[in-house]
């Protein structure tokens, strides 16, 4: 009997995963309101894919470059503030997890109809990949429920 991927995992094993994806979630916020590019970047999988409402158009975005390209363009110097709550973390084997969190964002110099929101609530669908010992994040879904304007 082959025993699943996922049973592999010790209950230990299990929560210091998530504790390690909370904080990876954690800096990457912090990399996008900081503005700090680098720190971002270490948070991304090489092949990351974006899929954000006003990208859903042109199919998404893949990449880690070309995400960092589309945070600094949109982001600039611009002040910005993401907060998530309320993780719902799964680890699907010792490498690969999935997230869903609440989310909050607030982008003053931002808003545009149908493009940004100033100020906005949704979940964030995330899956995330362990690699050479580290979390990084794989893909980033978000589904916004309404926004204040």
């Amino acid at each position: 009997m082959t025993v699943p991927e996922h049973m592999e995992i010790s209950m230990l094993e299990r929560l210091l995963a998530i504790e390690e994806i909370k904080s990876l979630r954690a800096r990457y916020c912090r990399g996008i309101d900081t503005k700090d590019w680098a720190l971002l970047r270490s948070t991304l999988a090489p092949d990351i894919r974006l899929d954000l409402p006003s990208l859903r158009e042109r199919g998404g975005l893949a990449g880690a470059d070309a995400f960092i390209e589309l945070a600094s363009a949109w982001f600039g110097k611009t002040p910005s503030l993401h907060a998530n709550y309320l993780p719902e973390i799964e680890l699907v084997s010792p490498t690969r997890a999935t997230g869903i969190w609440q989310q909050q964002h607030f982008l003053p110099n931002r808003y545009r109809p149908e493009e940004h929101h100033g100020h906005g609530y949704g979940y964030s669908h995330d899956s995330y990949e362990k690699t050479d010992g580290r979390w990084l994040v794989k893909s980033v879904k978000l589904e916004p429920m309404f926004e204040i304007v």
